[in-house]
């Protein structure tokens, strides 16, 4: 007779597989050699009594199974988390913050010096939160994340907004290729993920350059490494005013005044997690620091 439920190892390791379509990416991020893995998925996909995945040569995709059962793990994993962050934190008087590194190091961090010091009995846990497809908040209270809303994760609230505008390092502005219009972008390098390859083709199209096809240059999933990647001179990234003392120290420059509405930096949280205290001191003070909570 088999059982109800399968491994829930085995359910964890298709969980980060299926969101990152590839087993050795799924195997960097769960700390597992590549075999493992396929060893794993495939004693999950003979538990159930039906195939996860699709083999295509090199690549993978879901099977019809694979993308029903997907959401429901991811749902179910984010709330085990976030329960168990939660519990965990009351008994610390502890709250969980996931962000990205981009965000923590160019905007919180800086200022949460003096949450701190108004509130020392207050413990801060910072998560990493990467930029990449996130479903949910994994171990952590509350979250902040760029995008343009919409999530199902929780209770959405916008911080403030955050227009994007190509930057790149002074070199490349006036390199081999000079950038003097728009449509010189088509002859440079874009740094760019899976979310800003979309608002890469909103502000190409939004300047009239027309659809380029496939951006040619690296993927770097984390913010913080591509705006470094830019810095660098390995190419153009999209860029928000989080940026602005590397534009004013000279390391950037921003060579349009055009820029791409829309995206911006939310707040997360689920919809109990404020009937903890510091879970709500935490939330108002972000609040009134970005003006969000005025009026």
């Amino acid at each position: 007779m088999r059982r109800v439920l399968p491994s829930l190892n085995g359910l964890r390791v298709f969980e980060v597989a299926a969101r990152c379509l590839g087993f050795t990416r799924a195997a960097d991020e769960l700390g597992l050699t590549q075999g493992a893995v396929s060893y794993q998925i495939k004693q999950l996909e003979d538990d159930l009594g039906f195939a996860l995945f699709r083999r295509e040569g090199r690549t993978i995709a879901l099977t019809d199974a694979g993308r029903r059962l997907l959401p429901v793990l991811q749902r179910s994993f984010s709330d085990i988390a976030g329960t168990v962050a939660g519990l965990r934190a009351e008994q610390a008087n502890q709250i969980a913050i996931a962000v990205s590194t981009y965000f923590a190091s160019r905007w919180l961090l800086p200022r949460l010096t003096g949450f701190m010091a108004h509130h020392p009995d207050v413990g801060i846990r910072l998560v990493h939160l990467p930029g990449v497809a996130h479903q949910g908040m994994p171990e952590a209270d509350i979250a902040v994340r760029w995008g343009q809303g919409g999530w199902r994760d929780g209770r959405v609230e916008l911080l403030f907004e955050a227009g994007l505008t190509p930057v790149c390092s002074p070199a490349v502005a006036a390199g081999a290729v000079p950038v003097s219009t728009p449509r010189d972008l088509r002859s440079h390098t874009f740094l760019h993920d899976d979310e800003t390859q979309t608002a890469w083709l909103a502000w190409l199209k939004l300047a009239g350059v027309g659809d380029p096809g496939l951006l040619r240059g690296p993927v770097i999933v984390d913010p913080n490494v591509r705006m470094q990647a830019a810095i660098d001179g390995q190419g153009f990234a999209l860029a928000d005013d989080l940026v602005a003392d590397d534009i004013a120290a000279g390391r950037l420059v921003a060579p349009f005044d055009l820029r791409l509405g829309g995206h911006g930096y939310h707040l997360i949280h689920r919809p109990d997690a404020l009937q903890r205290p510091t879970v709500a001191l935490f939330r108002d003070w972000l609040l009134a620091e970005t003006g969000a909570g005025a009026g």
